[in-house]
């Protein structure tokens, strides 16, 4: 107990890792305090016997250890039963070391001392960890308090106390602030911010200032929620840095001097579409939709003078896109695939024009594409099973051990768009005869899906989008919902329901 209390008056600071502290250099032990260990603290174990006086009360001794008791035997079995009680209540029973969790939603927010202990304790095997449990000091419940907490760890509950000895005096903890001492506790990421800044939020000397990173995420998962899809790649994010160089207020527009126009998902980074939430997905996902696209295709640049659009092209929603595609819907259905960068893209773009304006964009567009951009699209890994009408391919889960997930149609693609241009250009009373030469094919497509080949529904329902005429809509969205649905993919489900109760066409396919 000497020694406890030649720690209590040491003027030096207390450590912060207390008994747990590894540290032995002269530098540290010069500047901090360490508690005293079990072993230096014996709490005397004396075992009190009892003796009659001469009124026949029962009155105490102490004896040491080593001494014999001249009690009676039968008195003995409540001597240790006594003693035992004794021994008991100057036993403090061990806390359970409270863990904390790092979490990966805060990189880089605390880098404090203190945090560096708790990742180290985690590697730290069990059984060592129950080691230096059964070293915990043992003092009295009403007098001392354990002095091997890990300061590292703050309490969910922040409470201060002011430990007494017998003798009622207040004894000064190295682990409780005196009272002009005592801070608020604030938790990082709730009242303040952490001292540490973060590397990723600083400011790029190339690149005008930007949204801190969670407004960015924020804006991310917004174009996750109104147009059912996974999160944009890298590179759509590179180009809208790029257009905020050249125009700051409005980005948007920064590529009107070539005929294009960022849209689509870019109306979400410019502010245009904070109205919406995810309950408005049946009216975002048409957003900048043109007629003949498939939900596969998603529209982020458009001219200003004709129905020409550039997007990316999915094969699964919840998964990167695969290329970079491009459509005049005011020609065809037909889908262009141009790359797999979409600087690459937008640079032949801009050498096609043939400017003036065009080739100065297209300089500083090179220019920044080899300082910032890292990395492009993966690409297909797997082989498309039939192109459609579209030329761009459908992409299904296909066995070729058991030949399961694709048939070809009944018909050929020469037959079937013959039979589709007779069906449109047919009167009202021819019309029933063509269908007699389709219901063969539709009701084929409905065996082979019920046969688990979803890949024959799903190339028929392109087909009949494709062809664009209405009357086959209802046709056109049950096969489509069904291939999908079966697929796994219901979030082009919900987009092709919503396209088809809703098709349009015009170069100006904006909601807002």
């Amino acid at each position: 107990m000497e020694k406890f209390f030649a720690y209590q008056k040491d003027s030096r600071e207390p450590c912060k890792y207390g008994r747990k502290c590894f540290q032995t250099n002269k530098e540290h032990t010069d500047k901090y305090k360490h508690p005293p260990t079990k072993d230096d603290i014996k709490v005397d174990d004396k075992k009190m016997t009892r003796k009659r006086d001469l009124k026949g009360k029962l009155k105490s001794s102490n004896k040491t250890n080593g001494e014999s008791s001249n009690s009676d035997h039968s008195n003995r079995p409540n001597e240790e039963s006594h003693n035992s009680s004794e021994i008991n209540d100057m036993e403090v029973p061990e806390r359970p070391e409270q863990t904390i969790s790092t979490s990966n939603s805060e990189p880089n927010s605390i880098t404090s001392s203190s945090n560096q202990q708790n990742l180290t304790e985690y590697a730290v095997p069990s059984m060592r960890q129950h080691s230096q449990q059964q070293q915990q000091l043992l003092l009295t419940n009403s007098t001392l308090e354990d002095c091997s907490v890990d300061d590292g760890i703050v309490p969910s509950t922040p409470t201060l106390f002011t430990p007494r000895r017998l003798d009622g005096e207040t004894v000064s903890s190295p682990h409780v602030p005196s009272s002009n001492q005592i801070q608020r506790f604030t938790f990082v990421g709730e009242s303040q911010p952490s001292q540490t800044p973060d590397l990723n939020d600083r400011e790029q000397p190339d690149d005008p200032p930007v949204q801190n990173e969670t407004d960015f995420d924020c804006l991310k998962k917004k174009i996750s929620e109104l147009f059912l899809i996974k999160e944009m790649p890298k590179e759509f994010y590179d180009l809208w840095s790029f257009c905020k160089r050249q125009c700051s207020t409005h980005p948007e527009d920064a590529l009107l001097s070539v005929g294009l126009k960022l849209v689509g998902p870019y109306d979400v980074l410019a502010g245009h579409m904070n109205g919406f939430n995810a309950n408005d997905v049946e009216k975002t996902v048409l957003h900048w939709r043109y007629y003949y696209d498939p939900p596969e295709f998603q529209t982020i640049l458009a001219s200003t003078t004709s129905e020409f659009h550039i997007g990316y092209y999915r094969d699964v929603p919840l998964e990167f896109p695969v290329c970079i595609v491009s459509n005049d819907s005011s020609k065809n259905c037909i889908i262009q695939k141009l790359g797999k960068s979409l600087f690459q893209v937008l640079r032949k773009h801009l050498q096609s024009l043939d400017s003036k304006i065009a080739n100065t964009l297209q300089k500083k567009l090179h220019a920044y594409e080899k300082r910032k951009v890292t990395e492009i699209l993966l690409g297909r890994e797997c082989l498309p099973v039939t192109k459609t009408f579209h030329k761009a391919g459908i992409v299904v889960p296909y066995d070729k051990k058991t030949d399961i997930g694709y048939r070809p149609l009944s018909e050929s693609e020469y037959n079937l768009k013959k039979i589709l241009k007779s069906y449109h250009e047919a009167s009202e009373s021819k019309k029933m005869e063509v269908m007699d030469k389709l219901q063969p094919i539709i009701s084929y497509a409905n065996i082979a899906s019920d046969e688990c080949d979803f890949g024959t529904g799903f190339e028929l329902g392109i087909d009949f989008f494709c062809d664009g005429n209405p009357d086959l809509h209802r046709i056109c969205k049950q096969l489509l919902v069904t291939a999908y649905s079966l697929l796994r993919r219901p979030q082009f489900a919900t987009i092709i329901k919503a396209h088809l109760n809703n098709r349009r066409k015009g170069p100006n396919m904006s909601i807002l």
